[in-house]
């Protein structure tokens, strides 16, 4: 009696103490490229810390959210970046799909990156 006492008040805290907590799954897509994977794509939730990186299949997981709507922002070199609204629910992961598109640099900027590239701040010594 006492052993079967013992289990269900260690059963009750267990289910008491659960986390209430939801997690979104992602896939982070290049637009231009026929919806290839972007590997290693930036995905952070706006306002927090939370911040994760694509694998090498374009996949993401970011978990531990409490329920609510949070907005993640997604970001990749040479790519614009894209922000878009999730529902986190504790009792279903939320599933978003992002397809970013290559930015364009104008010709003014290209110019301006290349003659930063091109100055030299520190000098060069070959070894003999």
């Amino acid at each position: 009696m006492k052993q079967l006492f013992y289990t269900a008040i260690f059963l009750f805290t267990a289910f008491s103490f659960g986390q209430n907590t939801g997690f979104i799954v992602g896939k982070v897509l290049d637009n231009e490229v026929n919806d290839a994977p972007l590997v290693f794509a930036n995905v952070s939730v706006k306002g927090s810390t939370t911040e994760v990186n694509t694998d090498i299949s374009g996949l993401f997981v970011i978990e531990n959210l409490e329920a609510g709507d949070y907005t993640l922002v997604c970001s990749f070199a040479g790519y614009d970046t894209k922000e878009i609204n999730v529902h986190v629910d504790s009792y279903n992961p939320s599933e978003v799909t992002l397809s970013l598109v290559a930015s364009t640099i104008s010709l003014g900027e290209l110019t301006s990156l290349t003659s930063v590239a091109e100055r030299s701040d520190i000098p060069y010594t070959a070894s003999k």
